[in-house]
């Protein structure tokens, strides 16, 4: 009868494999057993070449398997978990050779105890060599030879389980346990050695910096992998920590951005990754860069994913910021209007400036949704005036002056992008055209009397009420207040702009009717005017200079007696003025008088099918857009029945 043995050397701090091994009966050795040739060889790797055996079991004195499963628990329990490993590799292959043989059930049930007890030491062994993996990675360097053992190890046995899987899949006996995936075991736990190493962002002091931060996280990197690097002889370890460390670094700055930070904060994050994360000054360091910048080493997709990802959130958070940032800075009082447009350039200027230096490409959309966000912003700016207390003329002054610097800005950073900028510089001009109109509105005032007075008098009145036109434009426009501001320019303009408007609609409104005696002295009256005006403004450095022929083209529209010649003239001004509607030339046509119905209506048509050409462009000369013609019964008919036909 055999008697049971269990094996107990030494002590361990967990022998939970150790007691898992299988009694054996050992009370009469088994001295010769038969000797069958398995039907099948297989040929499994022995060792791994750096792996050097020694010579454990001496040849002198026979030793029996029994005995051999003792002494390699023993190699294990001190340690020396290669020669463990060369003979636990020997045994597997012996038994598993026998097992394939046809041999007696006695023989058949010691056999598959031993492969039990051999599977018990793999298992055993397996958990001696993780349970000095979970060292720190700092303590890696005084057992350099066991972890380059170790994964000679794994590597030995994943070949192994690979043969073996083959062979059991072509027989339908798939084995359990297998395969193990022993360098997926090696590689995890170095994962949890590496995560351990990463300081958290979380567990800084509240008022650290991040940029600090990641200066401390690269040099614990780089300082590890410099280290490893110095005691390893295998770079292939060392891709396993390098790729390791790239995986945890890319999961924990996605960590990172999962934090509520400061919009700075998220594009020094961005910067680190894209000018120094493979810099020589971490992954690109001369010590380590002929391994990491491999493409097989530091996996480009997870960066390119990680940016991709990174930029979309970037792109919210920045949204989000700017926003906030607008309303802060409309909420702020006593601040001049004239200030707001260089706040809020700053405002987006800074965002355009760090995209700018990360990348063109991050630059580039940073710019569009910048530009985005100041359109919006203007969309609304008539609303926020609005809802400002009761504005003083130092206000509207302002408000004109911030216009003229929005108008600079939506140029520079809308480009191309015609469509918003027009929508912008259509809301800028409907402002600023209010302001000035409501500063202008006593100068306005003083001069439309003078110009309904002119167009009663003779012509020495005429030359006495345009030297006060010219009278008041001066005295307004040299107020310092005004001269010294931005407004200045779209202030002169606009007047120039109103008073012509107001000189024709005085003119079409009159109930001057000409005769052939004085037709040519009206209209050269009319041009005589014309020229004051444009030289009052040319004075004040006025840059709407295409308003000065519309005066003269009504005088020569009058003065004209041929009816091509005519027709010609109407032409033009049409062209050059789309918005003349039929009834302003019908009132010219009115104050001319020598003009019959039949020519009348040739004009009329000439003019519908150039209106029809005009309804497909889009200009800003709205001149005639606001002037009216006063509907009195003698202008409903096609002909003045007051005129003198000469």
């Amino acid at each position: 009868m055999f008697g049971f043995w269990k094996v107990k050397l030494g002590s361990k701090a967990n022998c939970s494999e150790e007691e898992t091994l299988i009694p054996w009966k050992v009370d009469n050795e088994i001295k010769s057993t038969k000797k069958l040739r398995p039907k099948k060889v297989r040929k499994f790797p022995r060792h791994s070449p750096e792996i050097e055996v020694k010579q454990l079991f001496s040849d002198d004195k026979p030793t029996t398997d029994v005995q051999r499963v003792a002494e390699i628990q023993k190699l294990i329990q001190d340690g020396k978990c290669a020669e463990a490993h060369h003979w636990i590799v020997k045994l597997e292959d012996k038994y598993e050779s026998l097992n394939m043989s046809e041999v007696n059930n006695a023989e058949t049930t010691l056999n598959q105890q031993m492969m039990m007890d051999v599977d018990n030491l793999s298992k055993e062994l397996k958990s001696k060599m993780w349970s000095i993996m979970k060292m720190p990675i700092r303590n890696y360097k005084d057992n350099a030879a066991f972890l380059s053992s170790v994964y000679a190890i794994a590597k030995l046995e994943d070949e192994r389980d690979v043969i073996r899987c083959k062979e059991k899949q072509e027989a339908g006996n798939m084995q359990s346990g297998r395969p193990s995936a022993w360098v997926q075991q090696f590689t995890e736990l170095v994962q949890q050695s590496v995560q351990k190493q990463i300081p958290l962002f979380l567990e800084i002091n509240p008022g650290s910096c991040l940029k600090e931060h990641l200066r401390n996280l690269q040099q614990t990197v780089l300082t590890d992998l410099l280290e490893c690097l110095s005691f390893l002889n295998q770079n292939e370890i060392l891709k396993i920590f390098a790729k390791i460390y790239h995986a945890c670094i890319f999961h924990y700055l996605d960590q990172i951005f999962q934090e509520n930070l400061e919009v700075e904060d998220f594009f020094i994050v961005f910067f680190w990754i894209t000018h120094i994360y493979k810099s020589k000054e971490f992954m690109g360091h001369p010590g380590i860069r002929d391994i990491t910048l491999k493409a097989s080493v530091l996996d480009p997709c997870l960066e390119a994913s990680w940016v991709c990802s990174a930029s979309e959130k970037l792109i919210n958070i920045v949204q989000s910021e700017i926003n906030v940032r607008l309303m802060r800075r409309l909420k702020m009082e006593d601040v001049p209007w004239s200030q707001l447009p260089a706040d809020i350039k700053q405002i987006l200027q800074n965002f355009i400036d760090m995209a700018q230096q990360i990348s063109e490409t991050l630059g580039q959309r940073i710019q569009r949704l910048c530009a985005g966000q100041l359109i919006g912003f203007l969309q609304s700016y008539p609303e926020h005036i609005e809802k400002s207390k009761k504005l003083s003329c130092r206000n509207s002054l302002e408000i004109v002056t911030s216009c003229v610097y929005f108008r600079d800005y939506v140029t520079e950073i809308t480009h191309n992008n015609i469509e918003d900028s027009r929508k912008s510089l259509a809301v800028l001009k409907e402002v600023e055209t209010k302001e000035c109109d409501q500063l202008l509105d006593k100068l306005f005032h003083d001069v439309k009397s003078h110009l309904t007075y002119n167009q009663k008098n003779d012509e020495h009145s005429t030359l006495k009420c345009m030297e006060q036109v010219k009278g008041l434009v001066t005295c307004y426009f040299t107020q310092s207040a005004i001269m010294k501001s931005a407004a200045f320019k779209p202030l002169v303009e606009r007047a120039h702009y109103k008073i012509v408007q107001e000189y024709i609609t005085v003119l079409i409104g009159s109930s001057v009717r000409c005769t052939s005696n004085n037709r040519s002295q009206l209209a050269d009256k009319i041009i005589k005017d014309s020229y004051q005006l444009e030289q009052i403004f040319a004075d004040q450095q006025s840059s709407a200079t295409w308003l000065n022929n519309a005066i003269q083209h009504l005088a020569e529209m009058i003065k004209i007696n041929d009816i091509d010649a005519l027709k010609t003239e109407v032409a033009v001004l049409v062209k050059s003025y789309p918005y003349v509607r039929k009834e302003h030339i019908r009132a010219i046509l009115d104050i001319k008088g020598n003009i019959s119905k039949s020519d009348r209506q040739s004009i009329f048509n000439q003019m519908d099918d150039m209106m029809e050409l005009n309804n497909n462009l889009l200009s800003c000369n709205r001149l005639f857009q606001e002037i009216n013609v006063s509907k009195s019964w003698f202008r409903k008919i096609d002909s003045c029945i007051l005129c003198c036909i000469g």
